[in-house]
């Protein structure tokens, strides 16, 4: 019987209590999947440059310093390695502009949110589980 990998996700986040939140919330689904945490896009980008298996799911926050996530998303849709993973922009601001950019970049939009349990119902959506 082949071995079945477990679920990779990375979060790229910079706001620390976001990523425990969002990792806890990761686990409260199913605690088999691995949740690869990137504080900043550069940090996303050296992660997916590297040999590790990539992620089944990115989750990338649009309000970052630096580097945000939009350019992010752009970068990551240059390569050819990366351009088929799903990616999920979330921020606590939905702009209809925007969401219809991350359509075009081939990406979703998930709103940031307030409870536990509603990330918890909204993470369990997009990832089928």
């Amino acid at each position: 019987m082949p071995q079945v990998l477990p679920m990779i996700i990375l979060n790229v986040d910079d706001d620390e209590e976001d990523i425990e939140i969002f990792c806890d919330a990761v686990r409260e689904i199913d605690s088999t999947i691995i949740c690869v945490v990137a504080r900043s896009a550069d940090e996303a980008m050296r992660i997916l440059s590297s040999d590790i298996e990539l992620p089944s799911y990115i989750f990338l926050d649009i309000n970052m310093p630096k580097v945000d996530g939009n350019e992010c998303l752009k970068e990551i849709r240059k390569h050819d390695r990366l351009k088929l993973i799903p990616v999920v922009m979330h921020s606590t601001h939905k702009r209809k502009a925007d969401i219809e950019m991350y359509k075009s970049l081939n990406a979703d939009f998930m709103v940031k949110q307030n409870s536990f349990n509603d990330l918890v119902r909204e993470l369990r959506r997009i990832l089928g589980k």
